[in-house]
Protein backbone atom coordinates (compact mmCIF):
# COMPACT_ATOMS: atom_id res chain seq x y z
CA UNK A 1 0.00 0.00 0.00
CA UNK A 2 1.92 1.64 -0.82
CA UNK A 3 1.72 5.43 -0.33
CA UNK A 4 0.04 5.84 -3.70
CA UNK A 5 -2.67 3.44 -2.63
CA UNK A 6 -3.40 5.78 0.27
CA UNK A 7 -2.75 9.16 -1.36
CA UNK A 8 -4.11 8.81 -4.87
CA UNK A 9 -7.66 8.40 -3.62
CA UNK A 10 -7.21 12.10 -2.83
CA UNK A 11 -10.86 13.01 -3.07
CA UNK A 12 -12.34 9.80 -1.67
CA UNK A 13 -12.01 8.13 1.72
CA UNK A 14 -8.92 6.55 3.25
CA UNK A 15 -8.05 4.38 6.16
CA UNK A 16 -5.01 3.28 8.11
CA UNK A 17 -4.49 -0.09 9.70
CA UNK A 18 -2.17 -0.81 12.61
CA UNK A 19 -0.69 -4.10 13.66
CA UNK A 20 1.70 -5.11 16.44
CA UNK A 21 3.12 -8.30 17.73
CA UNK A 22 6.16 -10.38 18.49
CA UNK A 23 8.36 -11.74 15.73
CA UNK A 24 8.98 -15.42 15.58
CA UNK A 25 12.53 -16.61 14.99
CA UNK A 26 13.27 -16.30 11.25
CA UNK A 27 14.09 -19.56 9.50
CA UNK A 28 17.33 -20.13 7.65
CA UNK A 29 17.15 -19.27 3.95
CA UNK A 30 15.29 -22.00 2.15
CA UNK A 31 16.97 -24.34 -0.28
CA UNK A 32 14.59 -24.64 -3.22
CA UNK A 33 15.23 -27.67 -5.40
CA UNK A 34 12.68 -26.88 -8.10
CA UNK A 35 11.41 -23.87 -9.95
CA UNK A 36 13.24 -20.89 -11.50
CA UNK A 37 16.38 -19.52 -9.87
CA UNK A 38 16.24 -16.27 -7.93
CA UNK A 39 18.04 -14.44 -10.74
CA UNK A 40 15.52 -15.70 -13.32
CA UNK A 41 12.59 -14.90 -11.04
CA UNK A 42 13.76 -11.35 -10.36
CA UNK A 43 14.36 -10.81 -14.07
CA UNK A 44 10.82 -11.99 -14.83
CA UNK A 45 9.39 -9.58 -12.22
CA UNK A 46 11.42 -6.70 -13.64
CA UNK A 47 10.26 -7.40 -17.18
CA UNK A 48 6.59 -7.81 -16.28
CA UNK A 49 6.52 -4.60 -14.25
CA UNK A 50 8.36 -2.64 -16.96
CA UNK A 51 6.22 -3.79 -19.89
CA UNK A 52 2.88 -2.92 -18.32
CA UNK A 53 2.94 0.70 -19.50
CA UNK A 54 0.31 3.19 -18.40
CA UNK A 55 -2.74 1.76 -16.62
CA UNK A 56 -5.85 3.94 -16.49
CA UNK A 57 -9.42 3.78 -15.29
CA UNK A 58 -12.38 5.96 -14.34
CA UNK A 59 -14.01 5.67 -10.94
CA UNK A 60 -17.26 6.96 -9.46
CA UNK A 61 -18.67 6.71 -5.93
CA UNK A 62 -22.30 6.30 -4.96
CA UNK A 63 -22.20 9.35 -2.67
CA UNK A 64 -20.93 11.52 -5.59
CA UNK A 65 -22.49 9.96 -8.71
CA UNK A 66 -21.91 13.00 -10.92
CA UNK A 67 -18.18 13.23 -10.14
CA UNK A 68 -15.72 11.14 -12.18
CA UNK A 69 -12.15 10.57 -11.12
CA UNK A 70 -9.79 9.54 -13.91
CA UNK A 71 -6.73 7.70 -12.64
CA UNK A 72 -3.50 6.83 -14.45
CA UNK A 73 -0.42 5.08 -13.14
CA UNK A 74 2.83 4.01 -14.81
CA UNK A 75 6.01 2.30 -13.61
CA UNK A 76 9.46 3.36 -14.84
CA UNK A 77 13.06 2.69 -13.76
CA UNK A 78 12.25 -0.82 -12.53
CA UNK A 79 15.31 -2.66 -11.21
CA UNK A 80 15.29 -6.08 -9.54
CA UNK A 81 18.52 -6.94 -7.69
CA UNK A 82 18.73 -10.69 -6.93
CA UNK A 83 21.94 -10.25 -4.92
CA UNK A 84 20.13 -8.01 -2.43
CA UNK A 85 16.67 -9.62 -2.88
CA UNK A 86 15.45 -6.07 -3.49
CA UNK A 87 13.09 -4.45 -6.00
CA UNK A 88 13.34 -0.74 -6.87
CA UNK A 89 10.61 1.10 -8.80
CA UNK A 90 9.47 4.58 -9.74
CA UNK A 91 5.74 5.09 -10.17
CA UNK A 92 3.95 8.16 -11.51
CA UNK A 93 0.25 8.44 -10.63
CA UNK A 94 -2.16 11.13 -11.80
CA UNK A 95 -5.71 11.88 -10.69
CA UNK A 96 -8.08 14.16 -12.64
CA UNK A 97 -11.52 15.08 -11.29
CA UNK A 98 -14.30 15.81 -13.81
CA UNK A 99 -17.22 17.85 -12.44
CA UNK A 100 -20.66 18.65 -13.88
CA UNK A 101 -20.78 22.14 -15.40
CA UNK A 102 -21.34 24.82 -12.78
CA UNK A 103 -20.79 22.54 -9.79
CA UNK A 104 -18.32 22.95 -6.93
CA UNK A 105 -16.28 20.10 -5.50
CA UNK A 106 -15.52 19.81 -1.80
CA UNK A 107 -12.78 17.86 -0.07
CA UNK A 108 -13.00 17.46 3.72
CA UNK A 109 -15.90 19.92 3.67
CA UNK A 110 -13.95 22.69 1.91
CA UNK A 111 -14.39 23.91 -1.70
CA UNK A 112 -11.60 22.81 -4.02
CA UNK A 113 -10.18 25.22 -6.58
CA UNK A 114 -10.50 24.08 -10.20
CA UNK A 115 -6.70 24.13 -10.59
CA UNK A 116 -6.41 21.65 -7.72
CA UNK A 117 -8.51 18.97 -9.41
CA UNK A 118 -5.33 17.48 -10.87
CA UNK A 119 -2.87 15.68 -8.60
CA UNK A 120 0.39 14.01 -9.59
CA UNK A 121 2.46 11.75 -7.34
CA UNK A 122 5.92 10.56 -8.31
CA UNK A 123 6.92 7.78 -5.95
CA UNK A 124 10.16 5.83 -5.61
CA UNK A 125 9.81 2.55 -3.71
CA UNK A 126 12.20 0.00 -2.24
CA UNK A 127 11.03 -3.54 -1.44
CA UNK A 128 13.09 -6.27 0.19
CA UNK A 129 11.64 -9.71 -0.49
CA UNK A 130 13.29 -10.84 2.74
CA UNK A 131 10.67 -8.74 4.56
CA UNK A 132 7.62 -9.58 2.46
CA UNK A 133 5.23 -11.86 4.37
CA UNK A 134 2.44 -12.40 1.83
CA UNK A 135 1.49 -11.56 -1.77
CA UNK A 136 -2.13 -11.35 -2.92
CA UNK A 137 -4.12 -10.18 -5.94
CA UNK A 138 -7.12 -7.93 -5.29
CA UNK A 139 -9.86 -6.57 -7.50
CA UNK A 140 -9.51 -2.80 -7.30
CA UNK A 141 -13.10 -2.15 -6.21
CA UNK A 142 -12.66 -4.33 -3.13
CA UNK A 143 -9.55 -2.40 -2.14
CA UNK A 144 -11.22 0.95 -2.70
CA UNK A 145 -14.17 -0.05 -0.56
CA UNK A 146 -12.09 -1.07 2.44
CA UNK A 147 -13.59 1.73 4.53
CA UNK A 148 -15.31 0.19 7.57
CA UNK A 149 -16.79 3.53 8.65
CA UNK A 150 -18.69 3.91 5.36
CA UNK A 151 -20.16 0.55 4.30
CA UNK A 152 -22.96 2.38 2.50
CA UNK A 153 -20.61 3.74 -0.16
CA UNK A 154 -20.10 1.73 -3.34
CA UNK A 155 -17.64 2.33 -6.15
CA UNK A 156 -17.50 1.57 -9.83
CA UNK A 157 -14.30 1.28 -11.87
CA UNK A 158 -14.19 1.20 -15.66
CA UNK A 159 -12.35 -0.82 -16.87
CA UNK A 160 -11.60 -3.25 -14.00
CA UNK A 161 -8.13 -3.04 -12.45
CA UNK A 162 -6.19 -5.65 -10.46
CA UNK A 163 -3.73 -4.92 -7.68
CA UNK A 164 -0.74 -7.12 -6.80
CA UNK A 165 -0.37 -6.46 -3.08
CA UNK A 166 2.65 -7.17 -0.89
CA UNK A 167 2.12 -7.38 2.88
CA UNK A 168 4.29 -7.08 5.99
CA UNK A 169 3.47 -6.79 9.69
CA UNK A 170 5.74 -3.77 10.17
CA UNK A 171 6.42 -0.63 8.13
CA UNK A 172 9.33 -2.09 6.17
CA UNK A 173 8.70 -0.79 2.65
CA UNK A 174 10.54 2.49 1.99
CA UNK A 175 8.77 5.21 -0.01
CA UNK A 176 9.75 8.67 -1.22
CA UNK A 177 6.83 10.62 -2.71
CA UNK A 178 6.69 13.97 -4.47
CA UNK A 179 3.07 15.20 -4.61
CA UNK A 180 1.96 18.10 -6.81
CA UNK A 181 -1.61 19.40 -6.55
CA UNK A 182 -2.69 21.84 -9.25
CA UNK A 183 -0.26 24.75 -9.46
CA UNK A 184 1.03 24.31 -5.94
CA UNK A 185 4.67 23.54 -5.24
CA UNK A 186 5.54 19.84 -4.91
CA UNK A 187 5.47 18.35 -1.42
CA UNK A 188 8.26 15.87 -0.67
CA UNK A 189 7.76 13.10 1.87
CA UNK A 190 9.63 10.01 3.05
CA UNK A 191 7.54 7.32 4.72
CA UNK A 192 7.45 3.60 5.35
CA UNK A 193 4.50 1.27 4.85
CA UNK A 194 3.21 -2.22 5.62
CA UNK A 195 1.69 -2.46 2.14
CA UNK A 196 3.08 -2.06 -1.36
CA UNK A 197 1.50 -2.89 -4.68
CA UNK A 198 1.25 -2.65 -8.44
CA UNK A 199 -1.69 -2.22 -10.84
CA UNK A 200 -2.56 -4.52 -13.76
CA UNK A 201 -5.24 -4.45 -16.43
CA UNK A 202 -5.83 -8.20 -16.46
CA UNK A 203 -6.05 -10.77 -13.72
CA UNK A 204 -3.97 -13.39 -15.55
CA UNK A 205 -0.87 -11.18 -15.67
CA UNK A 206 -1.44 -10.02 -12.11
CA UNK A 207 -1.58 -13.64 -10.96
CA UNK A 208 1.68 -14.48 -12.79
CA UNK A 209 3.48 -11.53 -11.19
CA UNK A 210 2.10 -12.43 -7.75
CA UNK A 211 3.28 -16.04 -8.21
CA UNK A 212 6.77 -14.87 -9.19
CA UNK A 213 6.93 -12.47 -6.23
CA UNK A 214 5.85 -15.25 -3.87
CA UNK A 215 8.62 -17.46 -5.27
CA UNK A 216 11.17 -14.63 -4.81
CA UNK A 217 9.93 -14.15 -1.24
CA UNK A 218 10.45 -17.86 -0.50
CA UNK A 219 13.91 -17.94 -2.11
CA UNK A 220 14.94 -14.87 -0.11
CA UNK A 221 13.74 -16.30 3.21
CA UNK A 222 10.65 -14.11 3.52
CA UNK A 223 7.16 -15.25 4.37
CA UNK A 224 7.69 -15.05 8.14
CA UNK A 225 4.45 -13.76 9.67
CA UNK A 226 4.43 -12.12 13.08
CA UNK A 227 2.35 -13.79 15.78
CA UNK A 228 -0.33 -11.83 17.61
CA UNK A 229 0.15 -11.50 21.35
CA UNK A 230 -3.57 -11.63 22.12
Amino acid sequence: MKLVSRLTFVFAFGFAAAAWGQQSAPPAQKAVDSGPTLAATMQFIQEKLSEQGKVGWAETYSNQPDVTRRRFTQLTDVMADPGACTLYTTETSETFVDLPKGSTFKSNGKPVNADDLHTQIVETDTISFKQVEKVTVEFMVNRALGVPAHPEISARLTPPVFYVKLWASDDVFAIHASTTTGRQAPVEKDVTSKIMGYYYRDQETANKVAKAMTHAMELCGGGVTKKELF
